[in-house]
């Protein structure tokens, strides 16, 4: 396959991506906030944004995302009569955009090319994406250091250079006892951990590992072998460590080595990020917004993004001390009668006896009861 045949495909994935991501914006934000997001960003806003449009699965999915490769991305989508910025509505805002019926029409598409559906079905909170980091760095590493410790040679290149990854392999094969369960026991846990995956995502994640005898394959090589594109095989290999993740966390028992991978400090409430988790326990005490803050010593603003969080996530949560029930349906039949979820245009209705924080929190809630309904479902 010629390098412009990739190009090409690299192109048509990342554009559906793109439209895709953009769907939900389209008229409510501007398009740096799909650009934020795919980053990663941690600021408040694109949190926000993150949980109220649902836009999980796009959540760091590129952390090293250059702004100007961004740029070039949307001024490409422009000049198919993709997209159309919009005027500046507000004083102050800065504009939104719009995406044509050309666009649309891609968008629909790209289901039936792309199964999105599909890649993005395990992603369901923001935190996933930092799991799915943290498991890969020392995956990575663990299976290339059993593998030497199987042949009996440890003088190797570690292929993850984070000293704090580094650390805890260490750690794990500190002593003999410990060496001897991972050598023994890991290559059936990832057998097991992997089985509900295609044997083509299986395949991908194993060509990734490096060992004694093999050197692990970049996304480039891969997208090569596999005549895809290699952003398209990152999004596969991501939600292949998603399930592994997932599979991991529901059968613990079963997964005591691929277990210890997933283990962060603080024993955190697996819903939440591991800041927002220690807000709940002392929101669950019946400390304030100021109190949580000076305890914690972090802003109350940062307080409020883990309260929304909180009633995104723990649908068992008493939030009512900052929000009634009757107050919350008021926002909600709002914002569905207004069609759009932006904080100011629902406040400009309720007035200045309503706080930005309970707009959040009501929206919050309806989604974590939508997303709660379709996991019942």
């Amino acid at each position: 396959m010629s390098s412009s045949t990739l190009h090409d495909r690299e192109w048509a994935f990342i554009r559906s991506l793109t439209i895709t991501g953009m769907l939900p914006l389209a008229g409510e934000r501007t398009v740096q906030a799909l650009y934020y997001i795919l980053r990663g960003r941690k600021a408040n806003q694109t949190l926000q944004d993150v949980h109220l449009y649902s836009l999980y699965p796009y959540y760091r999915m590129f952390p090293r995302l250059l702004k100007e490769d961004w740029e070039k991305i949307v001024y490409k989508l422009q000049e198919e009569s993709l997209l159309i910025p919009m005027q500046r509505a507000e004083s102050g805002r800065k504009p939104s955009f719009v995406l044509t019926e050309k666009a649309l029409q891609i968008a629909s598409e790209s289901e039936r090319e792309y199964n999105f559906s599909y890649w993005f079905e395990p992603f369901t909170a923001a935190d996933i994406a930092e799991q799915i980091d943290l498991f890969w760095l020392r995956l990575h590493l663990i299976v290339q250091t059993v593998s030497h410790l199987l042949e009996g040679d440890l003088s190797f290149q570690p292929i993850v250079q984070e000293k704090r990854t580094q650390r805890w392999v260490k750690e794990c094969l500190a002593d003999k006892e410990r060496r001897a369960r991972w050598t023994e026991g890991l290559a059936q846990e990832l057998f097991c951990s992997m089985s509900p995956l295609s044997e083509s995502v299986q395949e991908m994640i194993f060509q990734r590992f490096s060992g004694v005898s093999q050197s692990g394959l970049t996304l480039s090589q891969l997208s090569l072998r596999k005549r895809e594109a290699p952003a398209y095989i990152h999004m596969q290999i991501r939600c292949g460590l998603a399930r592994m993740i997932r599979t991991i966390q529901d059968n613990r028992a079963e997964f005591p080595l691929l277990s210890a991978l997933l283990k962060n400090e603080g024993g955190k409430d697996p819903r939440l990020t591991e800041s927002a988790s220690l807000t709940y326990v002392l929101a669950k005490q019946g400390s304030s917004i100021e109190q949580i803050a000076n305890r914690r010593g972090i802003k109350p603003s940062t307080v409020e993004d883990h309260l929304v969080e909180i009633a995104l996530r723990c649908p068992e949560w008493d939030g009512s001390r900052y929000l009634s029930a009757e107050l919350a349906e008021e926002i909600v039949k709002i914002s569905e009668r207004l069609g759009t979820s932006r904080l100011r245009l629902i406040k400009d209705q309720l007035g200045p006896g309503v706080s930005y924080l309970q707009i959040r929190l009501a929206l919050a809630r309806k989604k974590g009861g939508e997303e709660d309904a379709k996991r019942d479902a």
